[in-house]
């Protein structure tokens, strides 16, 4: 319990950066949850940058509404290398106009050639899959990457799939898929003040802590030592009523 402890904090909120963009229908729900019970439910999982600043790993939206509700401070949860891998999301979307969109940019050079080097990214159906690879997109992949996610995600139901799963399409859908980055890439793009797309990387974490429950007054003052003080005896409560469960469980969801 001292080791997780430590990894619970109250970080200034202009120390954290985010990797990847926020949904904006999302945001508005989870803002709203959050003024509506005057609490934060779990912490902001974030992870200590070269460059010594805290970078969300899982939590953006959560982060995005306290900033909006006016908090100073924000709850996080530092998480270390060995708690986490990095894989990605790929997306599945119902076939439409935006196909048509993204065949036609100039920007985005597809093709359907197999190469050696793994493309950047793979649009499919369930007859072919067409490419774009880095080699082709220049210093613009980034760029093209939110094209991309943008067309479709501001048209259509985005279902997120775990870049690893085997999947049958259906006729009309289309599937986008992503591969895993670096974390040395995605610090790369946050340095340079840049983010990915919302919904491509997947963070797989062990450890997490759930249900920390931090009342909003505690994160809105001004006096940040006061804030500290008032930290370290809550969390002091918390941390006498918190259980770590190792066994497995298997969760039915839905009703």
């Amino acid at each position: 319990m001292e080791n997780l402890r430590e990894t619970l904090q109250l970080v200034s909120v202009d120390k954290i950066d985010l990797h990847e963009a926020y949904e904006p229908g999302r945001l508005e729900k989870t803002k709203a949850s959050i003024e509506k019970e005057q609490r934060l439910r779990h912490p902001v999982l974030v992870v200590k940058t070269k460059l010594g600043r805290y970078m969300v790993i899982d939590g953006v939206h959560r982060y995005m509404s306290l900033r909006m509700l006016g908090c100073q401070m924000i709850p996080v949860q530092i998480i270390h290398r060995t708690q986490y891998s990095i894989g990605s999301w790929h997306h599945k979307i119902r076939s439409g106009r935006w196909c048509d969109i993204l065949a036609n940019e100039p920007l985005l050079p597809w093709t359907t050639e197999v190469r050696e080097t793994p493309p950047f990214i793979t649009m499919c159906d369930s007859h072919t899959e067409y490419y774009l690879y880095k080699a082709d997109l220049g210093n613009h992949s980034l760029e093209a990457w939110k094209k991309i996610v943008q067309c479709y995600s501001s048209r259509c139901k985005v279902e997120r799939i775990p870049h690893r799963t085997r999947l049958c399409l259906d006729s009309g859908d289309v599937l986008m898929k992503y591969p895993p980055l670096q974390m040395s890439e995605i610090e790369a793009i946050v340095n340079k003040g840049q983010k990915v797309p919302a919904g491509v990387t997947r963070f797989n974490i062990v450890g997490r802590c759930l249900n920390l429950q931090v009342p909003l007054r505690l994160l809105t003052g001004r006096d940040a030592l006061t804030q500290h003080r008032q930290w370290r005896t809550f969390l002091q409560k918390k941390i006498e009523n918190m259980r770590c469960y190792t066994e497995k469980v298997y969760l039915i969801e839905g009703e």
